[in-house]
């Protein structure tokens, strides 16, 4: 084995080890925020606007304080879907941990290049105290939290590789998101969007070669399934 093709399998095995020390802390920020906070309506269901969904401000407010959080902030393409009023993120200065921007190119891309913009997880960002970044939103793909291990400083900021997507989903089935209903599935499990709009799967080949809002389509989304279970 060559060293760059050693040093990547390295690189690579760091990746899916952070991705699952991360989904075990959201996981269980989650579980705390639903014994603090029985009853809570997660989300208001779709928006005005295009039929996207949205979180409540108070369900990322309760999962940020079960997190260790060192710094947040907040943007959206459509800020009339955002509650949030706080420092705006803009990777060009101090904030540039996070990859939210606006409207233009968030910098993630998927396996084959294919650019991701805000708009697929643009309400609130968080930089977590072990070096990853966590986003917060709404869109097509129904709630989302999107996952950088190594934050929007580090490489290669590609989906599939050091990015992860995990599908917030309800037993209820109300369209209402009550949090005692709430439960993970990363993208690329059976129910997720990856799956129903048949983009299961962790290869280049599945999914979208262009410009993409919406984060099930892009290709790699798939997996956050296949390395979170691996073996």
């Amino acid at each position: 084995m060559t060293i760059p093709t050693l040093v990547s399998k390295i690189q690579e095995a760091h990746f899916h080890a952070k991705w699952k020390e991360c989904y075990a802390i959201l996981n269980n920020a989650l579980k705390m925020t639903v014994a603090d906070n029985f009853g809570m309506i997660v989300s208001p269901g779709v928006t005005d606007s295009g039929g996207e969904q949205a979180f409540k401000k108070e369900f990322i407010d309760a999962m940020l304080s079960h997190l260790s959080v060192i710094d947040t902030c907040s943007n959206c393409a459509n800020n009339n879907t955002n509650p949030y009023s706080d420092k705006f993120c803009n990777r060009n200065n101090n904030t540039d941990w996070s990859a939210l921007s606006g409207i233009v190119d968030s910098g993630y891309k998927s396996l084959t290049g294919v650019k991701l913009n805000s708009y697929a997880f643009c309400q609130k960002a968080a930089l977590l105290k072990n070096g990853a970044s966590v986003y917060f939103g709404g869109s097509a793909s129904g709630l989302v939290i999107l996952v950088d291990v190594n934050n929007f400083r580090g490489e290669p900021n590609i989906v599939g590789k050091d990015v992860y997507a995990i599908n917030l989903q309800d037993n209820a089935y109300t369209g209402r998101y009550r949090v005692e209903e709430l439960y993970f599935k990363p993208f690329g499990a059976e129910g997720t969007k990856t799956a129903t709009a048949g983009y299961q799967g962790c290869d280049e080949n599945i999914g979208r070669a262009e410009v993409s809002t919406t984060l099930y389509v892009v290709p790699g989304a798939g997996c956050s399934y296949k390395y979170l279970y691996e073996k």
